[in-house]
């Protein structure tokens, strides 16, 4: 996406350096790349940094919390305390929960009876599952149990 974004400003600055307006740029742009290539206020934006004399296509430094997370914090307080919280892990290294929650869904941890534990499913849970519906399938041939139970209920549903 960051790769497409600085093309269109490419382009833009193109049609900044050839007089055209933002509206005339953006028009063009959509013309080639389709209706939600960029907005129109996109394109004025960079229209007024290029008439302010910044040439430079790549984002402006942005105030607030680091997003960058390394996945080795994350993984170390999880295995050191399985009950911590998204909150009580972005405290800890000083980014929002949100961006904790993204990043543990990207490494394959879910929250499950309050412990995170990772979500995949391995080759002897794999095979404990299938020996496991085996052993009720075979149950309820040799045992008839909801065979029995169906009747029952369809034999009180007739009386009435």
């Amino acid at each position: 996406m960051e790769k497409q974004d600085v093309h269109f400003r490419h382009i833009l600055l193109y049609y900044f350096r050839k007089g055209k307006n933002a509206s005339q740029a953006q028009k063009k742009l959509c013309a080639v790349y389709g209706d939600e290539a960029l907005k129109e206020r996109q394109c004025r934006n960079w229209f007024e940094r290029f008439r302010s004399g910044d040439f430079s296509l790549k984002n402006a430094q942005r105030s607030g919390r680091p997003v960058e997370v390394d996945e080795t914090h994350i993984k170390a307080i999880i295995d050191s305390d399985r009950h911590s919280t998204t909150r009580d892990i972005a405290e800890k290294l000083n980014v929002s929960h949100t961006c904790i929650e993204k990043k543990l869904k990207t490494l394959g941890y879910v929250k499950k009876l309050d412990l995170w534990i990772p979500h995949q499913l391995k080759e002897i849970h794999l095979t404990q599952r299938i020996s496991i519906c085996d052993s009720l399938l075979k149950r309820n041939e040799n045992d008839l149990f909801l065979k029995n139970l169906f009747s029952y209920w369809r034999r009180k549903v007739d009386s009435l």
